[in-house]
């Protein structure tokens, strides 16, 4: 097992941190919220911070002797080529300490821990930790009086308590955005809650996300609108919330705000189709909303059922009415391609029910390769659930925003299907000259 520095051993005393988003499978197309919002953290208790997302921009000539923390957000796709990173920034100070947050360094603190180059892992709500890790390795005190993180001492593993919950979500600052290139993003963002009630298997929710639901304040929302108008300039705004409709009154409040602001933007959303009323739909077309998006993810029930996904076919014929019936933003209904319990003929009903959808309620659909993310019931589970993994990182990857769909591979095999099926009849769905062609076995 690989060993990490000791933190009373003589991390760098230099004033400043360097906060990174490794290249990953494609380019980010909204600035990545969490590590900005880490950035402003730290620059609210007054430490220096220097920003860089390497999905758009290439890594600068950097002098890694005056950081005293290097710290990467980590996703399966760019573990490897932040391990490089953080390899390469050893090699230039071996003094400097080197964290790492996100999605796959939360669920699997022990596979970043043993590369050698990582000397701790933050998990939970990162925007209290950093701070505190960062202040006491400029001071060399002991990691162990930190919250919220896991390192290695002694050949063991030791992970910390977690942070509190962040309560109120308004107290924290607005994202440093400022530290970005802005201009290389054709869409802001905003996270207006945080937290989802609901249980599916395969939901990859990182580490800010939880069962609680917390939510800003419907004023934060028009002002964090505001403020990526003002200073960034017009562009469509992508709401992240995994379910940004779940408390519908909250959500109508939002709506009138934009309404009343009158700053003319364009947003769209992701949401649980059963979440809506006639009312709050006109509310979020009248205010700008361009697409409402549900994830549905199978046309077979008892694949639902098993999912946990509390949903069923009858259900989402109901409320896509609702957006076929009165005035409502244009719905985009997603599916799940792979479930455990997937053979090819509940597939083929998953495809006929997006047809249906788009034939009869006007929605459009779009399809997601089902992935067993670290962290996840389904990964924590496989064996429950009849699957066999693989540790590909690189092809952890459920969708390619940027339309290159045959760039992605199952990473696991099923009792029904085999990976290589799982990859030739995703890429089918894709290339579907009819909407209803049926899909070939071989």
């Amino acid at each position: 097992m690989a060993e990490s520095i000791h933190p009373q051993h003589g991390f760098a005393s230099s004033a400043r941190t360097l906060l990174v988003f490794p290249k990953a499978f494609e380019q980010n197309t909204v600035p990545p919220l969490g590590i900005s919002l880490l950035a402003a953290c730290l620059q609210e208790a007054h430490h220096e911070v220097d920003l860089l997302d390497l999905t758009v921009q290439s890594l600068p000539r950097l002098d890694y002797s005056q950081y005293c923390l290097a710290g990467m957000t980590l996703l399966c796709t760019n573990f490897p080529s932040g391990t490089e990173l953080a390899r390469r920034i050893r090699q230039a100070n071996d003094s400097i300490c080197i964290a790492a947050g996100g999605p796959f360094a939360a669920a699997c603190p022990k596979d970043v821990l043993d590369t050698g180059v990582f000397d701790v892992v933050i998990h939970g709500e990162g925007e209290r930790v950093i701070p505190a890790l960062v202040s006491t390795v400029k001071n060399n005190e002991d990691f162990a009086s930190v919250a919220g993180i896991t390192f290695i001492r002694d050949g063991q593993v030791i992970s910390t308590p977690n942070v509190p919950m962040i309560e109120s979500l308004d107290a924290l600052p607005f994202p440093a955005y400022e530290l970005l290139p802005m201009k290389k993003y054709p869409r802001h963002s905003i996270m207006a809650s945080r937290g989802c009630p609901f249980a599916c298997i395969f939901c990859d929710r990182g580490p800010s996300e939880s069962r609680k639901m917390r939510y800003l304040s419907p004023e934060r929302v028009l002002d964090w609108a505001n403020r990526m108008i003002r200073d960034y300039g017009c562009k469509p705004i992508r709401i992240l919330d995994s379910t940004f409709t779940l408390n519908q009154q909250w959500a109508e409040q939002i709506c009138d705000l934009f309404i009343e602001s009158r700053l003319g933007f364009r947003w769209h959303c992701q949401s649980r189709i059963d979440c809506v009323n006639p009312r709050l739909l006109k509310k979020m077309l009248d205010s700008g909303c361009t697409q409402f998006v549900a994830g549905v993810d199978s046309g077979n029930d008892e694949v639902l059922r098993l999912s946990k996904k509390s949903l069923t076919k009858a259900d989402a014929r109901r409320y896509a009415q609702l957006f076929q019936d009165g005035p409502a933003p244009p719905l985009h209904v997603n599916f799940v391609i792979g479930h455990p319990w997937d053979t090819l003929e509940s597939i083929q009903e998953t495809v006929e029910f997006a047809d249906e959808l788009v034939a009869e309620f006007g929605a459009e659909c779009g399809f997601y390769m089902m992935v067993p993310f670290p962290g996840t019931e389904l990964w924590n589970n496989a064996p429950t659930y009849e699957i066999e993994i693989t540790k590909d990182w690189q092809k952890y990857v459920k969708l390619s925003f940027m339309g290159n769909p045959e760039r992605l591979s199952a990473t696991f095999s099923s009792k029904y299907l085999r990976a290589e099926d799982i990859t030739r009849v995703y890429h089918q769905i894709f290339r579907r000259k009819r909407p209803t062609a049926r899909l070939r076995r071989y």
